[in-house]
Formats: C-alpha cells, structure tokens, sequence
C-alpha cells in the first residue's frame, strides 16, 4: 500500500480515532467526507455485528496486492502490506500468501494458533477464503481472526471433573492450545506436552491408558485426534490415578487392620466394594472407547453415583456435550463449504465434483444426464440501474424459483454471478427436462422489486446431454454453455440444446 494513503488511513481511523486502544473499531467513520469513510459509514455495523454475534475476533479484507484495506478492530496491521511490511511473518500473511498463491473459489484456508503481535502478542488463528467478480476475476482475500478464548473456555470446564481432572488441547508442535487448571502462569502457546497420549492422537489414534502427564503425575488419560481444515490438534481428557483409586486404597488399608478374625467377611466385602467399584470403571472405558471413536450416542448411565466414579462419568457427559457440539460445527462448516452463502445453493465445486459419479451413474442405468447453463438476461444492467441490494434480491428469487422447478434429486448450484448450473440426473424422456426448462423460463417472468419499474426478468437456457452430446465432463459444460449464448443471440428469454451440426456451421 502507498506510504501516503497508508498514512492517511491510520491517521484518520488510528492516531485521530476519538476512542482508546482496544475500541477503536467503536468509531463508525471518519469525518473526511471521503468515499472510503462513507462506505465504511454504511458497511462497518454489519462486520461488527457479524464478528461478536459469531465470536470471531477481527474480519479483515485485503486486495489482491496484500493491502488490509479494512479491519473492523483498527489494530496496527490495519492499512499496512503484509507482503512486504511489518507483518509479513504473521499468521495472517500466511493465510493470504497460501490463497493468492492458487485462490480457488469456495475454498477454505486456515492458519493455527501462533502469538499474533498486532493483537497484544495474544494467541490468534486466522480461516480465510477468495473473493472473485461476477467476471471470476480474483479480488483479493476475506479472512476472520478467531481468538483462543472460546475454546479455552470450553476446555476449562470442571464440572464433574474431581479434584485433579482436567481436558485440554495441544497442538502439532506440542503446545498447549487451552490453560491448565494447574498451573500459575498461562500455559496456551507456553506449555509443551509430549506425552504418549499426545503423540498418539497427533498420529490419528485414539484411546485411553495410564501414563505420566506434563506434571510427571500418574494419571488416567483419554485421547483422541481432532481434525480442522488441514491442522490437527490432540484433545485430551485426563484424572489423577490416585484419585481414581482412592476408594481401592481405602479398603485395602482397612483389609489389614481387620485382621485374620474376620478374614472371610472382609474378602467378601472387599469382592463386593471391588465390584461395585471396578464394573462402573469397565463401562466407563468402553465408553470412553465409544466416545473416542465418534460413536455419541452412547449412553453414560453410572453419572448419577455421587463418589469420584461419579465424577468421572459426569466429566465424560462433559466430554461427550462437547464432542456433539464440535460435530454441529463441523456440520455447519461443511454446508459453508458446499453452498452458496447468499442463495444457499450448491457451489460450484460442489456440482462439479458430484457430476463425474452421476455420469457414470447415467451409464450404468443406461439412462440421460442433462446440464442446464442458465444465465440471467441484462443482469448487468440490473446492478448498475438499481444497486446491488436489487441485485442479489433478484439471485435469491431466482434461486428459489429454481429449486421449485427441479425434482428432488436434480442439482441446483450458482456458479457465477448470474449463472446458474442445474444437472437433471436420471432423465428417461426428453419431455421431462423440456418440461423443467420451460418451467424455469415462465416461473421467473416477474417484476423487478423496484417501485416504478414493471420491468420483467428473463433466462436463457442452454442444454446439453451425455451421453449424446459428449462423454467428457469438460466438453459437456462447454456445449450447454454454447448453446445458452446461441439461446441469447436468437433473442433471449428461451432455452434450447446443443446443437453438433447448427454449430459446425457457425
């Protein structure tokens, strides 16, 4: 970014921002009158509301040349290059050196956590995506801060955990990523584990045993590996063994003051308090093998003892909670991945990582796949005339009309800014995808959402077939994409297939 207008930014939003360090991105705009203050004017709220309803710690955008031209925390890394400035060793350079390198729409990238220096040094990760035109030309980078806290927070749960359980998280270069309940000073990013359990989950494996801790204390300890993006970190969930066999320890003392008296009573109250006591530890690491393979379902039924066995179980009700809550989010993640954030179609990645399997599916049940391009006639115009608001207004109309065209197994995915990718599997008769597409057409004839303007949108539609028209994916798209430009040129506002010999001649 230009020394001047790098200047000029953190001039205006840092060293003359009215508000302290640490809530500077309280001040809405800056009274320059200028472009960049009257978007951020309109723009800021909705990032700032974004980040604390979803906990992410700062959002950033950088163009393609590596400028942050916005943060929402106005921090030292904002309006710097972090190509060649300051902060070009950070995490978040990482992150958009990875994208730039090979930006690949819909796709996600994540930096661990590292000690981030604009932040007060303090433990940051960073998850960043592309940004592309309607055109797919790159733009730059969108990327979120996420701070350590909420996850440190979960981990710092003691319920049900004793006097010496404890979970917590270590990642792959064996520092801690959560605070140990015991110790002083803060163990995230300070502390290094390298106990078996810790190489064990690192390496993929899960399961419970006996080993010495970070502490050199004997401890039972239940690992497991937990995947993010391509970082993996180990989660462990670990109680002193003396506490656990306390109550063992107990009898066997007593097993001794008591004498040779009453040795015959004290062996058959010893089997039975051993029963009592070994049973729920057996269940418990079955369940604990249950939980580490995933399996959530299961049910912990010795939770309701109130003696350290007890704990425990109620420590693995914790630990399950917080196993089926990571499950939601990744859940949540994946549909991010595969669908459009403002339509809530499929991506286009999604779509064209699923039509190699339907087309071999087509070939093995003898039957037809059709590609529909569909591309929104003078969107353009649509933009510029109304804004964007109308715009994407428009795309989500469009979407639904879409979706409530297709059959249940179709696939709708956006693909562009205005185009439109739907893939009719299964198609025993023409008619059927005829069908759809003059449905399509005629459903999407309504009036802009504009007071005043009647004017009426319209589609253009271009089919191909496998494998009639080709058996290469690549040569299919092409061809429906063809036949939506020949759809176009006759006057927009139809659909039509590929057609080999009309464009031979052409």
């Amino acid at each position: 970014m230009p020394s001047d207008k790098k200047s000029y930014l953190q001039g205006q939003y840092i060293d003359r921002n009215p508000f302290k360090v640490g809530q500077k991105g309280s001040l809405l705009s800056a009274k320059d009158n200028s472009r960049y203050s009257k978007l951020h004017h309109q723009f800021h709220p909705i990032f700032k509301n974004m980040i604390e309803a979803r906990l992410f710690y700062d959002f950033f955008l950088l163009d393609r040349h590596g400028n942050v031209i916005y943060s929402v925390n106005k921090e030292a890394d904002f309006a710097t290059n972090i190509i060649n400035g300051k902060w070009q060793k950070t995490q978040l350079a990482t992150v958009f050196k990875t994208i730039t390198s090979q930006p690949i729409a819909g796709k996600l990238y994540y930096a661990d956590f590292k000690r981030y220096p604009p932040s007060g040094n303090e433990p940051a990760s960073f998850i960043g995506a592309p940004v592309f035109d309607a055109q797919h030309k790159y733009l730059g980078v969108v990327i979120y801060q996420m701070p350590i806290e909420p996850i440190d927070r979960i981990m710092q749960v003691t319920a049900g955990m004793g006097e010496t359980g404890e979970s917590y998280l270590v990642g792959n270069d064996l520092l801690m990523r959560s605070d140990s309940r015991f110790l002083k000073q803060r163990s995230i990013l300070n502390k290094k584990v390298d106990t078996f359990s810790v190489q064990q989950a690192l390496a993929g494996e899960a399961g419970v045993g006996i080993i010495d801790d970070y502490r050199n204390v004997a401890v039972f300890s239940a690992y497991t590996a937990i995947d993010f993006f391509n970082t993996r970190w180990a989660m462990l969930v670990e109680i002193d063994r003396e506490e656990v066999l306390r109550p063992v320890y107990t009898l066997s003392n007593f097993l001794l003051i008591s004498g040779i008296i009453i040795a015959l009573v004290i062996c058959l109250l010893g089997y039975m308090l051993a029963t009592d006591i070994s049973q729920p530890i057996v269940a418990m690491t079955r369940v604990m093998n249950k939980l580490s393979n995933n399996e959530l379902g299961v049910n912990i039924s010795v939770n309701e003892r109130k003696d350290e066995i007890g704990h425990m179980a109620n420590a693995m009700v914790v630990f399950k909670q917080n196993a089926i809550e990571r499950a939601r989010l990744h859940k949540e993640l994946c549909h991010l991945m595969n669908h459009d954030p403002l339509t809530n179609l499929f991506t286009r990645k999604y779509a064209l990582d699923t039509l190699p399997s339907l087309m071999v599916q087509a070939q093995q049940d003898d039957s037809r796949l059709v590609l529909m391009f569909i591309d929104i006639d003078d969107f353009k115009l649509i933009n510029d005339t109304h804004g964007h608001h109308i715009g994407d207004s428009v795309l989500t109309d469009v979407a639904a009309n879409l979706v409530s065209c297709v059959r249940k197994d179709d696939i709708v995915a956006r693909i562009g800014g205005d185009e439109f990718l739907v893939i009719l599997p299964n198609v025993r008769n023409f008619n059927d995808s005829h069908h759809i597409a003059s449905q399509i057409v005629e459903s999407v004839k309504v009036t802009l959402p504009v007071s005043g303007d009647d004017s009426n949108l319209t589609l253009s539609i271009g089919m191909s077939v496998y494998p009639d028209d080709s058996t290469n994916m690549a040569q299919l798209m092409r061809h429906a994409d063809s036949a939506m430009y020949t759809v176009k040129g006759r006057g927009k506002n139809s659909f039509t297939y590929w057609d080999k010999a009309h464009h031979q001649k052409m």
